[in-house]
């Protein structure tokens, strides 16, 4: 499995530490890194453990040479979470560790979608006309399943990735030949002009 490393440094001074971090010299064999600047904070990528611990030592020496103070973090790229967390948390090694990852990810996601009204996922779905779009949008909404029109496109809300998976094989029994049919991460900023009291239960049925 590829593992992904971010170093993060939280300064006041972020463009000193990037200057700093510029002028060290790193020697042959120094691993390869990606840095990037966003607001307070400053990143260095890695792709192994190794290099992310030389990523660390590069951040504290750059804050030296700099003369700024700052905080060093380094986490590790969550694949089942999709998300960044502390490098020190191991990953699940074997697959029940993983399936019961997955299953808390899926209650956390879940448990979010209802307690804000937004899914955390959805299916995006093209039909082939309008008047194909309207139709199953009409008879997903009298399920109670929230969905958003745009013309020949539908956004239908899921609790949880395996909520989406599962409603995406439903939809493509049930579409017109020519639909196109994609489970995905959610768009906030559409289901945000939904009632907010949309109800998100049974997706999957």
């Amino acid at each position: 499995m590829h593992d992904e490393f971010r170093v993060q440094v939280q300064t006041q001074s972020p463009s000193a530490v990037v200057h700093a971090l510029k002028g060290l010299e790193a020697g042959e064999d120094a691993p390869r890194l990606a840095v990037t600047h966003e607001g307070d904070h400053v990143f260095l990528y890695a792709d192994s453990l190794d290099a992310a611990e030389h990523a660390r030592a590069v951040a504290q020496q750059a804050l030296q040479a700099g003369g700024v103070v700052g905080e060093v973090l380094m986490s590790r790229w969550h694949p089942l979470e999709d998300r960044w967390e502390d490098a020190s948390l191991p990953l699940p090694a074997t697959e029940p560790a993983r399936e019961a990852e997955h299953a808390r990810l899926e209650q956390l996601e879940t448990e979010e979608s209802l307690q804000t009204h937004e899914p955390e996922w959805e299916v995006y779905v093209t039909l082939p006309t309008h008047h194909d779009a309207r139709e199953l949008a009409e008879r997903l909404r009298g399920e109670g399943i929230p969905t958003k029109q745009l013309w020949r496109h539908l956004l239908v809300g899921a609790n949880d990735e395996d909520d989406a998976i599962s409603l995406a094989g439903r939809i493509r029994a049930e579409a017109p030949a020519g639909s196109e049919i994609h489970p995905q991460g959610n768009g906030l900023e559409y289901w945000r002009a939904l009632h907010p009291y949309a109800y998100l239960g049974g997706i999957a049925n």
